[in-house]
């Protein structure tokens, strides 16, 4: 087939694939939260034919004897899949799949989703309940997405369009002090890889603050230093995000040996060393303030999506056991059956948009994106991302395992927040601090 034949769907076809809640989680209140309802707004039963189980609180109890710098134990590694979908069986299973998902199977020979039981593994503190619940009616929005108000957990467990959705990712629970040594790899033509390798350092104040007390804050903060290669060791990103504008970023430059602002590292910008193969705002699948896009929220469906990944951070497992030709290895995927959000982002006019529109499949149990779409200025499905979460117990929460952004055009893909060998502490209060996050601090760092 062409490319151009292989190029699917507009916006009514995605409409017609999904499933209109009914009047069900949306007509919900604060009183079925922790009842018929997660304390974060996710339906507690499973579903009809049994496919998708009860919630029951997640596995928030670490696997016995493992300990943070340890690699991750699969908890779930003894189980057998349940069967596999690919290119032969496709049309039985395309309406739990997304466009991007379909596409990957009809474009790459040997591309194949591995389906196993659904586990709903992910949970959160009690003080993530509970701030949860106080936001119901507390927390509020400008027309841009900005948050005026609501702190400490989920803004919107009973959302009531797509931008609340969108702000519940925003401020999505990974640790409130975070360092990895992270490694991405940008997949070439042919197979072969290049790899970026650096520590992120990262600090979440909105789990901290007072509700009500954002302006002029910045709900959370992240630098990123560069270890290699060689040509770009001790270059230096900050991030900050404010509860009410876009991103803030500063670059610190070896070879300056200064600190400047970086005004263009935001939004559909290209993030500079990955052969214009994502943007910016693609980052951790979508970040920064939402305010270029109109959102709606379409429905809620059941989808099979990456989940429960930890085989991905496993002992031994190195870099070119992830990283092969055209897609990643298919043996280190696993998939389940959970219900998701929908929520798709159609650019504003007057606003330049790499992107027309973007289709977000959002995690219930984690208001966390696990699958997206993204299309082109002719509405062509163009790039699709890929987020494979593991339960963090020792948050607790669900993270990143590995996410994959792959352009449909090049062929090509990226694979990121790559962790080997345990080289991760999602509880780094002991050697993470608020006063690491500023230009004085950055260029400190640099110097040293």
């Amino acid at each position: 087939m062409s490319k151009t034949g292989r190029r699917i769907m507009g916006v009514a076809t995605t409409m017609a694939l999904l499933l209109d809640l009914g009047g069900g989680a949306w007509a919900a209140n604060a009183g079925d939260l922790g009842g018929s309802l997660t304390p974060i707004g996710a339906e507690r039963a499973g579903n009809a034919d049994g496919t998708i189980p009860d919630w029951t609180g997640g596995d928030r109890e670490p696997e016995p004897g493992w300990k943070v710098g340890d690699p991750r134990i699969d908890r779930y590694a003894a189980e057998k899949k349940l069967f596999t979908i690919d290119a032969s069986n496709i049309d039985k299973y395309s309406d739990k799949l997304s466009q991007g998902q379909i596409e990957m199977i009809k474009r790459h020979a040997g591309y194949r989703m591995d389906v196993y039981p659904t586990h709903r593994s992910c949970g959160y503190s009690q003080s993530i309940y509970d701030a949860t619940k106080a936001n119901v009616g507390q927390a509020k929005l400008s027309e841009d997405g900005a948050i005026l108000s609501g702190q400490g957990g989920f803004l919107f467990p009973l959302p009531e369009n797509g931008l609340q959705v969108m702000a519940n990712y925003r401020t999505a629970f990974g640790g409130l002090y975070v360092r990895h040594k992270v490694n991405m790899a940008v997949e070439q033509t042919g197979g072969s890889y290049f790899v970026n390798t650096g520590v992120v350092t990262s600090y979440a104040p909105f789990f901290e603050k007072s509700a009500g007390d954002t302006d002029g804050e910045y709900m959370t903060k992240f630098i990123y230093k560069q270890t290699a290669p060689a040509a770009s060791v001790g270059s230096i990103i900050m991030t900050l995000q404010p509860y009410d504008g876009s991103n803030e970023s500063w670059v610190y430059v070896p070879g300056l040996r200064r600190v400047k602002k970086a005004p263009t590292a935001n939004y559909d910008t290209p993030v500079p060393g990955q052969d214009d193969l994502r943007t910016f705002d693609q980052t951790y699948m979508f970040n920064g303030l939402p305010d270029r896009y109109t959102w709606k929220l379409l429905g809620k469906k059941e989808v099979y999506v990456p989940y429960n990944a930890a085989r991905v951070r496993a002992a031994g497992i190195k870099i070119s056991d992830i990283v092969t030709n055209e897609y990643p290895n298919r043996d280190l995927a696993r998939y389940e059956l959970h219900r998701v959000w929908v929520v798709e982002g159609t650019a504003k006019p007057g606003y330049r948009a790499t992107f027309s529109r973007r289709v977000f499949y959002i995690d219930e149990d984690t208001w966390t994106p696990v699958v997206a779409d993204l299309y082109d200025t002719k509405d062509q499905l163009w790039r699709f991302q890929e987020n494979h979460l593991f339960m963090a117990s020792e948050v607790p929460a669900c993270v990143t395992a590995v996410d994959y952004y792959y352009d449909l055009n090049a062929n090509r893909y990226i694979a990121d927040d790559i962790i080997i060998d345990g080289q991760s502490n999602y509880t780094a209060e002991d050697i993470v601090a608020n006063d690491m996050f500023s230009p004085d601090a950055m260029r400190r760092d640099g110097l040293r």
